[in-house]
Parts: structure tokens; C-alpha cells; sequence
């Protein structure tokens, strides 16, 4: 028998190369590959990069949208030297040879327009979906180049205009790779298509991982038409060996039942079947339900995820991490502070940007003592009663006059004095008790309550036993955040109904199928389910019932 498994598990491996011989194989010079998580695309990058090791003029560029997804790709092919990964907007300020990069120039300059003239402008809108709205844009140039700089999105635009002006300054590759294409908007879009004039290109993503329509304007039409286009060869990646078996059969389940319901009806359909092993069939064998557990409130949440870490923790799985994906990010700090109250040390939440924007502005003027953009950013936080008069007055100005000189003496001499302060912290100086108080004051922050809710932490933690299993790393996310990540463990918490629908449970859509069907498969072994609803949520009860072990 064991034999048997083994032929078998052999004919498996061969199976599989196949689908990637076919493409490192093939000649053509645009690719598309969509295929499901876990199927080897990382895998793929590696082999494109080891065969073109061979050449040394290769050079291949790779690129993907969001920092998180591009630090993995670092780490999957950090030892090809040959290998330039970035980030869309990263790639651009490297071909403008530009520096100056602030991710929140957007905002800064749609706030300038609001009060400019007194209306609504979607800056994010009109570069995502690439509107040629001249008066808007036009707008955006005049500000962007007061401030001297480049944001992610107006940093692609630039970069894309200045292609399409002069195609002979595209650069050239031996091979270009593209990563999680489903999420591409249509300037980003334009941009690989650009970059296809002179180089090969292979496109990978999948329509079924689409999270982004809505928060920065994805355009799935972009990958769904690739894939019929003549001049692109398409291919498959149909074998997932990160999940468990009865995750993927969970997952086409809730895909079958969706195209019964008349969703999904632009997608591509593809293969997407699980790949047995030895160690996955074990792991297979040994978690093969997925646990839906019913009425558990946001209160108990943390009690039920550690009763659910202590069983797999003595069952010798003490290597294991675990990802608990919230389906709304304001759950988020609450379930933290509830686990670490259980004595649970090892926690890691996505950064809060709580005052950030005083801090970043603060930091631009340590770099740069007349940034326009910096005394912009520290006039809204310190000067409020005077800020939209200086807006004003700077549009009128233009770069005639600088951002500081339209602020009094008193204003200037004050914010140069937290910027001595600032210093003096970042050189590791002696700072005067006055000098605390006076940048306690300037950042509102109340000393007396943070050292009484540390205490109050602090003295939690201590009363609690100690026990091993708390060591274990957590991560706590969004579905958002969880785009990319992989765990052995996956809980899923509070997710009913109304906080994973629109409007409030009563709309489905395709976009909420695709974030339910990638916070399904991030998990390599189990997936555990809460939620606070007697009734099963709509996605869970579209699983064949003999996948779910149910409990509540």
C-alpha cells in the first residue's frame, strides 16, 4: 500500500511539472498565467530566474502593487542578483530619478482643493481609472510641483505620460514578471502594457483573489481580457499544495454555488484541485473539517481562540504560527488587547497611523528646513485657526512665495522650537522637563493616562499563568491584510453576514465572494470559523455540510 502511494504521489510530481515545462518552455513573449493560491507561482519566479542565470546580460525586473506582497518576493528570490523587484510607484521614482516621495500627497492636495474651491475632487479616482480630466489634473500638477513631490499613484501617471510621449525611453529587459495582476487599475495597467513594447512579460493573478475594485479602483476586465487576447499565450497552474484537502474541496463549493446563484459571471474558469503528498495527506487526514462555531461575540472570541491553541499545542504542534483575520479592521485592536490579557506576549497588529501626519510633516522639516510640503502638513495640526487662509494664500502665490514665509514669526519660531527639541531626542541629548512638556503639548498627549494604561496592562499580564502556548506567534489582520500571507492556522472571526456583505448582509457581491474565498485559503492546515449569529453566515452555509464541523 505504502508502495502504491508513493507511484502515486511520483505520477503527482510529474503532473505538475508538466504545467511548468510548458511555460518555461514556451517561446512567446507575453504570458498569462491565472491560477488559484498555493499553486506555484513563487516557485515559477524562482525556476524563470535560476534558468536565466545562465545569460550574463540577463536582467529581470519584477513587480507587484503593495509593499507586503514585494517584501515576499524579495525573500522568495533575494539570491538572484539579477532580479530588480519593486513596487509599481518604486519602479517609476527609480525611472524619473526622483526621491522625493510622500505617500499621503494625494489627500494633502484633494484637502487643498476642497478649500480652493469649495468642492470634491477624487484625486485616488482619476489616476486609478486614468481620466483624462485636465482642469483636475491640471489642478494636481500645479500643487505637486509647489510641494516638490511625487506621490504612488501621481508617480505611475507621470512615469506612464512620459512613456507614451517618448517610447524610446522604455527600458529593456530579458524578462519582465508581473504579480497579482487581478489588482492592477487601469493606469497601472497602461503601464505594463508600455513596458510589453520591449520586453517579454509574464502576467500572473487570479479574478478569484480580486480585493481591490473598490478601494483602488481594480479593473478585473484588465486580466479577464488578457486572457483572450491573441497575442498573449495563456496557461494554468491547477495544483494547490498549500491547503488542506477539504479547504479546497470547501472552496469550490462555495464557487459552484455561487455560479449557481448567478455570481461570477465573468470569471475565468480554471482548474483549481488539490495536490496530495505524503506530509498533506497527513495533514489532510488529521484536520479534515472545517470548524464553524456559532454565538461567539466579539467578547469571547479571544477565550475561544486560545481553548483552540492549547489543543493543537499539546498535540505536539508547537512549531505552528496562526493568523486571525477580523472581517472589520476596528476589531482589530480590541481582539489584541483582549489576548494580550490572556497572557498572550507574541502579537503582531498592522501599524496604527494615529498622528502620524504631524510626525511625518515634523520629519520632512528636520530633512529639509524650508520644505514647502512639511510646514503644509504641520500648519493643519498647529495652527488650525489660520490654515485654510494660508491654503489660499500659497495657490495665489504659487512658487513665488514659500509655504513658511505665509505663516507670522511667532508661528515659525515656535515650530523651529519643536524641531530643536526633536533633535536633541534623535541625538540622544539631555531634554529639560519644559522641553518634554512643551512636545507632550504639541502632540495633545496626556502622559498621566499612558502611564496609568501601561500600569493597568502591565499588571494584567503578571497576574496571569504563565503557560508556553503564549509564546506563539500571532498575527491579527484584515482581509485586506491578509492578502499574501500564509499560515498554518486561520481563524476567522466575527464573520457574519453583516459585516461581510454590503449593506449591511442584505448584498451579495462578487468582490465579497473573492474576500471570503482568500481569507479561506490562507490556512495550511485548519480554518476555524466564528461567528456571532445563530444563523450561518451565506458563504459558510454555501459549503457542502459534510466539510463543516459545527459547533454553538
Amino acid at each position: 500500500m505504502e508502495n502504491n502511494n508513493k507511484d502515486q504521489y511520483i505520477k503527482n510530481e510529474t503532473e505538475r511539472e508538466k504545467y511548468t515545462d510548458a511555460i518555461l518552455n514556451s517561446d512567446s513573449r507575453k504570458k498569462i498565467i491565472i491560477a488559484g493560491p498555493g499553486t506555484g507561482k513563487s516557485f515559477l519566479f524562482q525556476q524563470i530566474c535560476e534558468d536565466s542565470c545562465k545569460d550574463d546580460k540577463a536582467k529581470i525586473l519584477v513587480l507587484s502593487f503593495i509593499n507586503e506582497l514585494v517584501d515576499d518576493l524579495v525573500k522568495d528570490l533575494h539570491k538572484y542578483k539579477i532580479a530588480e523587484v519593486r513596487t509599481l510607484h518604486s519602479f517609476a521614482l527609480s525611472q524619473l530619478n526622483y526621491k522625493k516621495f510622500f505617500l499621503d500627497l494625494g489627500a494633502v492636495i484633494e484637502e487643498d482643493y476642497r478649500i480652493i474651491n469649495n468642492k470634491e475632487v477624487n484625486f485616488n479616482k482619476i489616476f486609478c481609472n486614468f481620466s483624462r480630466q485636465k482642469k483636475s489634473l491640471d489642478f494636481y500638477s500645479k500643487r505637486r510641483t509647489y510641494y516638490d513631490y511625487l506621490s504612488p499613484n501621481c508617480s505611475v501617471h507621470v512615469l506612464v505620460r512620459y512613456f507614451e510621449e517618448d517610447e524610446s525611453e522604455i527600458p529593456l529587459y530579458s524578462q519582465i514578471l508581473i504579480d497579482e495582476f487581478q489588482d492592477f487599475n487601469k493606469l497601472e495597467a497602461r503601464l505594463i502594457d508600455l513596458l510589453s513594447k520591449k520586453s517579454p512579460i509574464l502576467i500572473v493573478g487570479d479574478d478569484d483573489q480580486s480585493l481591490y475594485s473598490s478601494f483602488r479602483y481594480a479593473d478585473l476586465d484588465e486580466i479577464r481580457s488578457k486572457n483572450k487576447l491573441q497575442e498573449y499565450t495563456s496557461f494554468e497552474l491547477p495544483f494547490c499544495s498549500r491547503c488542506t484537502e477539504v479547504i479546497m474541496n470547501s472552496f469550490n463549493s462555495v464557487i459552484n454555488k455561487a455560479k449557481e446563484k448567478g455570481f461570477l459571471g465573468k470569471r475565468v474558469d480554471k482548474q483549481y484541485k488539490y495536490f496530495p503528498s505524503k506530509d498533506k495527506d497527513k495533514m489532510s487526514s488529521e484536520n479534515s473539517k472545517i470548524l464553524v462555531k456559532k454565538k461567539v461575540y466579539q467578547k469571547s472570541v479571544a477565550y475561544n481562540i486560545e481553548q483552540e491553541i492549547n489543543k493543537f499545542f499539546d498535540s505536539e504542534d508547537k512549531e505552528a504560527s496562526v493568523l486571525i483575520i477580523c472581517s472589520l479592521k476596528k476589531q482589530i485592536n480590541d481582539l489584541e488587547k483582549r489576548l494580550c490579557e490572556k497572557g498572550f506576549r507574541n502579537i503582531q497588529i498592522p501599524r496604527t497611523v494615529k498622528k502620524r501626519e504631524l510626525i511625518d510633516g515634523l520629519n520632512l522639516l528636520l530633512k529639509d528646513k524650508e520644505c514647502n510640503l512639511g510646514w503644509r502638513v504641520v500648519s493643519k495640526y498647529i495652527f488650525k485657526d489660520k490654515f485654510k487662509d494660508v491654503i489660499k494664500k500659497s495657490y495665489v502665490e504659487g512658487k513665488q512665495m514659500k509655504f513658511k514665509d505665509l505663516l507670522g514669526p511667532k508661528d515659525r519660531k515656535y515650530v523651529r522650537s519643536i524641531l530643536t527639541i526633536m533633535r536633541k531626542i534623535r541625538r540622544k541629548e539631555e531634554v529639560s522637563n519644559d522641553d518634554y512638556d512643551k512636545i507632550f503639548n504639541c502632540f495633545n498627549y496626556d502622559m498621566r493616562k499612558i502611564v496609568i494604561q501601561e500600569l493597568e496592562s502591565d499588571l494584567k499580564v503578571n497576574s496571569i499563568q504563565k503557560k508556553v502556548y503564549r509564546d506563539m506567534p500571532i498575527r491579527i489582520t484584515s482581509i485586506l491584510g491578509s492578502k499574501g500571507l500564509t499560515n498554518d492556522y486561520v481563524f476567522l472571526v466575527n464573520f457574519d453576514d453583516k459585516y461581510i456583505l454590503d449593506d449591511g448582509g442584505k448584498k451579495i457581491t462578487d468582490e465579497n465572494i473573492c474576500k471570503f474565498l482568500v481569507a479561506l485559503t490562507r490556512a495550511k492546515r485548519r480554518v476555524y470559523i466564528y461567528t456571532g449569529e445563530n444563523k450561518l453566515p451565506t458563504f459558510i452555509s454555501w459549503i457542502d455540510e459534510k466539510y463543516i464541523q459545527l459547533e454553538g
